[in-house]
């Protein structure tokens, strides 16, 4: 094997997707073979590998090898462009190709190793030059390993305690985060969150108990008159959702009209504020969309925010698709202008 140091020393841009010809490169980068070892993978169980005889460390580090190896065939046809995004089966054809059954007795290592080739054969390469969607795009090979590295420590996010170096990490790239979004925010609080529809939940929990700080104990008995919010009628499905499982009820979840071009009218949205209002009633949210699901339209946060300072509502911007743009000079603005307020 050829020194890894260069390639440790190279920019991060020399290996795939980048340069498609270094595919040796991008291996070295991620894993370091081992050589020389006895093929065991037909004749023993997972069982006589690590942590089960701590003195096979070589057969498992083969094993583990045999695996990457799957992995990195993926990543090299994944910026193929002779390759095929999908070798498509329809769901019953499928089933006739993989055996999904639940064995009754662990299975070989070499079987697993198959399977876990089976199983990347027929995965829809995202990472590939041709493959286009606007939820899944790419494969970052950085990333990627930090999944792998991730993974392999196996542990989660409680306390100090059980992750120190990850609990420090989370709190530096939390705090570089929210200087992004605006000076103000530095000394502020995040949390990274598993998904876009539950940051959503996060949010609209937020709302309720800073606008409404009794409610956690004594419940919606302490406000006096029904909650309203209000999101675009292009919003993500799970703003609504947050409406009925937090017991506002959907009816409560006003939509307001969009444009031509997906964004929320502002005008239409005081009107039903107002409306609201005169009903009794209390607005206390509004979601506006940075990357609508459909259009891919930014609502006016600065508009937006204007009307939540007239009347006291709490803004929240979903910006689970783009909120990229916080990192881009060149889009950044006008796109999510006001997303500091």
């Amino acid at each position: 094997m050829r020194n890894v140091q260069p390639c440790l020393n190279s920019l991060v841009a020399n290996i795939l997707p980048y340069h498609t010809d270094d595919v040796p490169l991008a291996r070295e980068l991620l894993h370091k073979a081992v050589s020389g070892l006895p093929n065991f993978f037909k004749e023993k169980v997972p069982t006589n590998i690590l942590p089960y005889k701590t003195e096979n460390e070589a057969q498992t580090r083969e094993f583990l090898n045999k695996v990457i190896e799957v992995l990195l065939d993926f990543v090299k046809a994944s910026n193929d462009r002779n390759e095929k995004i999908l070798d498509f089966h329809h769901p019953e054809e499928m089933l006739k190709l993989l055996d999904l059954r639940v064995p009754d007795h662990g299975v070989t290592l070499q079987q697993l190793v198959n399977d876990c080739a089976t199983t990347m054969k027929y995965q829809v390469k995202t990472g590939h030059p041709r493959f286009f969607n606007q939820l899944s795009s790419g494969l970052d090979l950085i990333s990627m390993a930090g999944e792998w590295l991730t993974a392999t420590a196996n542990t989660n996010m409680f306390t100090y305690e059980i992750a120190p170096v990850f609990i420090l990490m989370e709190n530096v790239v939390m705090t570089h985060m929210r200087e992004l979004i605006g000076s103000d925010w530095r000394d502020g609080d995040s949390i990274l969150a598993p998904g876009g529809s539950i940051s959503n939940l996060y949010a609209f929990l937020a709302a309720r108990h800073k606008m409404f700080p009794n409610y956690k104990e004594k419940g919606i008995a302490t406000i006096q008159g029904q909650l309203v919010m209000f999101t675009s009628d292009q919003s993500h499905y799970s703003v609504k959702s947050c409406a009925s499982v937090c017991g506002l009820g959907t009816d409560n979840c006003v939509m307001v009209p969009s444009d031509e071009n997906g964004r929320m009218i502002t005008r239409e949205l005081e009107k039903l504020v107002i409306d609201r209002k005169s009903r009794g009633h209390i607005p206390f949210f509004v979601c506006v969309t940075s990357g609508t699901t459909v259009l891919g339209a930014f609502d006016p946060i600065n508009e937006v925010a204007d009307i939540c300072d007239k009347y006291g509502m709490w803004l929240h911007v979903d910006a689970a698709w783009g909120g990229g743009l916080l990192l881009s000079k060149k889009y950044r603005h006008p796109r999510l202008s006001g997303v500091e307020r």
